[in-house]
């Protein structure tokens, strides 16, 4: 009984790299999104990605620093979340979406999206401290899930 009881529960415990389902019928269709920026206080390049064909729906972030050093985390999230945000960035229009003239100052930061789904594909950037509309709405959701811990 014990030896059930610890491999119940070594089991329970141990890190999965499987997806944090909520719907079985979840259907990924190749969907990604992320944005990098360069150029930052925080390093030369910082970046955040939601996907989901690989390792089923997940939040990757990384950081470079000054030497080219990679810091990435990566963690599942629901494939209700994942929609949620998915529809935020659907939202956009992002399929026809082009570089933004943005702020024009040198020393902001160069934002780089990266959209795609089993359709449509696209990127585009944009150059601004502060993202305009309709960039916001797919760098803000991105941001707020990989900053909150999953919640939105």
């Amino acid at each position: 009984m014990r030896w059930v009881l610890f491999a119940a529960l070594v089991t329970a415990c141990g890190a999965s790299n499987k997806p944090v389902a909520t719907d079985q019928a979840f259907d990924c269709r190749d969907r990604s999104v992320s944005y990098l920026a360069t150029h930052t206080m925080a390093g030369p390049e910082v970046g955040v990605q939601m996907d989901c064909k690989e390792h089923g729906p997940r939040i990757l972030t990384w950081r470079t620093d000054a030497s080219g050093k990679r810091t990435e985390k990566s963690r599942a999230i629901s494939t209700d979340l994942f929609d949620k945000i998915w529809n935020q960035i659907d939202a956009t229009g992002w399929p026809n979406m082009q570089d933004c003239t943005g702020s024009g100052k040198n020393d902001d930061p160069v934002y780089q999206f990266m959209v795609a789904d089993d359709q449509n594909h696209a990127s585009f950037s944009c150059q601004a401290r502060d993202m305009p509309y309709p960039y916001n709405d797919i760098s803000d959701p991105l941001q707020l899930a990989a900053s909150s811990g999953g919640q939105q």
